[in-house]
């Protein structure tokens, strides 16, 4: 909410200007300034992954995913929107794109990467932590908004935090069950393109993810 004065004009009867009005005749009107002040609310529409999945369109998730993320001009092929409840709570949203973004093209770990964003209720901290999600993931983009790590959170905190590790070990669940989709899918176009843009860092996972190597 922001603090706001408006200023509107009035015509009223001017007492003044009436006193010798004579019985039947108009009375004379002024124009005078009424001003009134007080918080008024801007952008009501809350944060797209704030809001239950049932009620964002699809185009919304397009939409999004092209204006969060730099350089996002590809559909992506595929998203995940979730809450995570019990222990640590948050809310995400996590994409496939629809190619491999272009700074991982010259680097497939270029730490210049900005594809995870952190939010702490609601407030932008950061799209720079490497620990967010593990290397073998660096393609996935996506929004994660904690209630649950402080404000002032720093990369040393990050890296002690047992919160970040459950919200870690929930965002490769969730990306791993976003890929399983694609490969169980009828239509298998989409996976081969997958397969060919990311099928290299599923191979860096499988040497460098003990606990889901079967799973990759």
């Amino acid at each position: 909410s922001i603090w706001k004065s408006t200023t509107e004009y009035k015509q009223v009867p001017d007492e003044e200007a009436n006193k010798d009005l004579k019985e039947g005749e108009e009375p004379k009107m002024k124009t005078v300034p009424e001003t009134t002040e007080g918080y008024e609310t801007v952008n009501t529409q809350k944060p797209i992954w704030l809001r239950s999945p049932k009620d964002v369109e699809e185009q919304e998730y397009q939409d999004f995913y092209k204006s969060a993320f730099r350089n996002s001009y590809d559909i992506p092929m595929k998203y995940s929107h979730f809450v995570l409840e019990g222990q640590v709570e948050c809310k995400a949203i996590l994409y496939i794109p629809g190619m491999l973004p272009f700074e991982l093209s010259r680097d497939m770990f270029d730490e210049n990467t900005r594809n995870m964003r952190l939010y702490v209720k609601r407030v932008f901290i950061n799209d720079e932590f490497q620990d967010l999600i593990p290397r073998w993931l660096k393609f996935i983009k996506g929004v994660v908004d904690s209630d649950d790590l402080p404000l002032n959170v720093s990369r040393e905190i990050l890296q002690k935090s047992k919160v970040l590790s459950i919200i870690n070990k929930r965002l490769v669940r969730k990306s791993l069950d976003m890929i399983r989709e694609l490969a169980e899918a009828e239509d298998q176009s989409q996976y081969i393109l997958f397969w060919n843009n990311f099928g290299k860092y599923l191979k860096v996972g499988i040497i460098e993810d003990d606990k889901n190597r079967k799973e990759i």
